[in-house]
């Protein structure tokens, strides 16, 4: 009789100690296929709070040194301004996938006919006030109030450096005054002077989702109007309505980074850069949100890791227990085996085959059952049942590794048997 038939037949009378281990193969599998199908749903989340919540930096004048001087655009030092061709050599870089920089000012805004345009109050209701607070864009949707949710856009499109005489207003404002994407309006800095009014086409609308109390919003001079009273103006328009004012420029610059976790590297890179005197100007990292985030991802990754190795080292421990305690109960065999010439290899090889073909019948359940119990236990830790999915792969890799481990399992509980002579063995069981 082979160790093939031997091995079949073993399992097949010792049902009762082949049932523990089927019981206990099975549950451990089912444990580890779905601790690892978590695992993933765990890694593509992180992945998409990389792709969706972002960072930036900003890259502002050192007002640390310098006299202060107040312009249409704000109050700032002496320094230089950012210039296009600073912005351009920063946004060169690798991983920035794109900037924005502004120039605040108050724009008078009127229709094609000359009347102005009316403000709205937090009510609703108009008042005759034509000054919006406006703001020019290089690319107006990585504006802080876009990115923020404070605003967001309706309908027609935001500004890039494609559009030369375009704005953006909230619909509020246009539905109040029978206006609409693909419109003209006219803009003047100040009705008062010589300033250039242009014409400036309304390229899209913005809805305003939080009010002025949100936490997401920060003071500046921009507070004392209402989100329905902005606009966004091109880069290229407003610099022609400023043309009379001389110390207007970019004070800072918002740049944003496409992997978040790339952001440090990032910063050392642009530090780097020479044709900018970074005595001028200082960089300010814009990564809370993404890292309160991460750090919570990060937490629970980490123990649902930690509960697949504890279950992995748990069960490999009790493995090699059982099956020790079985190498011992079996002990007259084992001497009857050996005195009869058979090898010792053959004998743990019969050893090993018998727990590898109640492994071969627990694994296949084990994948089935876990489909159904990974979505139970992923809830567990907040994540939604259907998008916890067990794949050929994950069994795959707990068939290799679970292999593994049962070969050592078997091969260690064997380790003092294997040490005894045959006559040793059978006198011992006298």
């Amino acid at each position: 009789m082979n160790f093939i038939t031997r091995a079949v037949l073993y399992t097949a009378r010792k049902w009762k100690k082949t049932l523990l281990l089927f019981c206990l193969l099975l549950a451990i599998t089912t444990l580890v296929l779905s601790g690892l199908a978590i695992a993933d749903v765990q890694e593509e989340q992180a992945e998409e709070v990389r792709g969706t919540t972002g960072a930036s930096f900003t890259v502002s004048r050192n007002t640390a040194t310098g006299g202060w001087s107040s312009d249409r655009g704000g109050s700032y030092s002496t320094q230089e301004y950012l210039t296009a061709d600073k912005m351009e050599s920063i946004a060169a870089i690798n991983g920035i996938e794109g900037y924005n920089a502004s120039i605040r000012t108050i724009l008078c805004l009127s229709d094609r006919r000359g009347q102005w345009l009316e403000q709205m109050e937090p009510t609703g209701h108009a008042i005759v006030d034509c000054q919006f607070y406006s703001y020019s864009c290089i690319n107006s949707k990585y504006h802080s109030l876009f990115l923020s949710g404070a605003l967001v856009m309706c309908e027609g499109r935001t500004i890039d450096s494609s559009v030369k005489n375009g704005i953006v207003i909230s619909k509020d404002i246009a539905d109040k005054h029978d206006l609409k994407a693909g419109d003209t309006i006219q803009a003047v800095n100040n009705p008062l002077s010589d300033d250039k009014t242009m014409d400036l086409e309304i390229v899209g609308l913005f809805e305003v989702v939080a009010d002025k109390t949100d936490e997401r919003n920060h003071y500046n001079e921009s507070s004392y109007y209402e989100y329905t009273n902005n606009a966004f103006v091109s880069e290229a328009a407003m610099k022609k309505l400023l043309e009379n004012y001389t110390d207007v420029g970019y004070a800072s610059a918002d740049f944003f980074v496409s992997d978040p976790e790339r952001l440090e590297s990032i910063l050392h890179e642009v530090q780097k850069i020479n044709t900018i005197n970074w005595n001028n100007f200082f960089i300010t990292a814009n990564d809370e949100v993404y890292q309160n985030i991460s750090s919570a991802l990060s937490d629970t990754g980490t123990l649902i890791t930690t509960l697949i190795i504890v279950i992995t080292a748990v069960s490999m421990v009790l493995m090699v227990l059982i099956l020790s305690m079985s190498v011992r109960s079996r002990k007259r065999e084992t001497g009857i085996l050996l005195a009869v010439g058979i090898a010792k290899p053959v004998v743990v090889l019969q050893y090993l085959l018998e727990v590898l073909l109640i492994a071969a019948a627990a694994f296949p359940l084990a994948y089935l059952s876990s489909k159904q119990a990974a979505g139970t236990l992923g809830t567990l830790f907040g994540k939604t049942a259907e998008h916890i999915i067990v794949t050929s792969e994950h069994f795959m890799l707990v068939v290799v590794v679970g292999g593994v481990l049962l070969v050592t399992a078997v091969l260690a509980s064997c380790i003092p048997a294997m040490r005894l002579k045959p006559k040793t063995i059978l006198s011992q069981m006298e």
